[in-house]
């Protein structure tokens, strides 16, 4: 009759067995790990798109609403179809408002459109992005027919309205004084 001795150890298949397994779920944790990170730079970057695009819809509102008339002519109210350049009151560092000078432009593809706000004092900011070719228009409420102009020439007072057309769509904001 055969005796069969006790095993005392394991056999080196067994130990490669072993080393394959956990290797597999080290890699799975390592996977797992990558995937959160990606979701979280993922996530983290619409967290700033969508909060750039929320701000900029406000700074565009707001130094539109605090817009300035001068009678400096070198700091005039100044537009054409694709630029509008005029003195407002922006943001310091420091926390309190400043008077500076911003230049909105368009920036239009066949498709869409960007409105850019560039201030004196620093930084340049994509303030609304919109589907299909835009561009600026200004309302004279002085003139005789109270019509809306393409260009809004060196004047010392400022344009009642500027209008963002685009071409299904038209937004009006009211510029300075003529708001209240």
């Amino acid at each position: 009759m055969p005796t069969y001795r006790k095993r005392r150890g394991v056999s080196l298949l067994e130990l490669v067995i072993a080393l394959s397994i956990s290797g597999f779920a080290m890699l799975g944790g390592v996977m797992l790990l990558d995937q959160l990170n990606d979701s979280n730079a993922r996530i983290a970057g619409d967290r700033v798109a969508n909060a750039a695009e929320g701000n900029g819809d406000r700074l565009l509102r707001r130094v539109l609403a605090d817009a300035r008339a001068t009678a400096d002519s070198a700091e005039r109210f100044v537009g054409d179809e694709h630029t509008a350049s005029y003195l407002t009151f922006c943001d310091t560092p420091s926390g309190w408002p400043e008077t500076c000078r911003i230049t909105m432009t368009i920036d239009s593809l066949r498709d869409s459109s960007v409105i850019r706000a560039e201030s004196n004092i620093g930084g340049q900011f994509a303030v609304r992005r919109l589907s299909g070719v835009a561009s600026f228009r200004y309302l004279d409420l002085v003139a005789c027919d109270s019509s809306w102009l393409q260009r809004w020439a060196t004047s010392i007072s400022l344009p009642d309205a500027i209008a963002i057309v685009v071409s299904n769509d038209t937004t009006i904001f009211a510029l300075g004084p003529s708001r209240d």
